[in-house]
């Protein structure tokens, strides 16, 4: 084999690789998230979650909300496929779980007048 068509053949391998994982982790791959927010809507029928921030989860088995109301705050997991998030578990949890700064995690001094 000479050496242009060496280059040739590492050059289409290597494409090929590169295509092969763009598309294995690019747009549209499923990811898995955790989130701390209060129900904005249920639709118990549909399976259908809304929290406060917007995001749509949908229940693979409405028996699975039957412990959360709206307006309450929950810890949920759940998976995107790509085009919809599916929740692998949801429970009510208080306000305080909520994930954020406190003046306990914030650096630098704090001055309270």
């Amino acid at each position: 084999m000479d050496t242009r068509s060496t280059l040739t053949l590492a050059l289409t391998l290597g494409l090929t690789l590169v295509t092969a994982a763009a598309r294995a982790d690019g747009p549209g791959a499923g990811y898995g998230a955790q989130e701390v927010d209060s129900i904005r809507y249920i639709d118990r029928a549909l399976g259908l979650v809304v929290l406060a921030d917007g995001t749509e989860l949908r229940a693979p088995d409405p028996a699975m909300l039957s412990r959360v109301t709206e307006g309450q705050t929950v810890r949920v997991d759940y998976t995107n496929d790509g085009t919809r998030s599916i929740i692998n578990s949801i429970e009510p949890t208080s306000q305080e779980d909520r994930p954020g700064a406190s003046p306990l995690t914030e650096p630098g001094p704090h001055f309270h007048g």
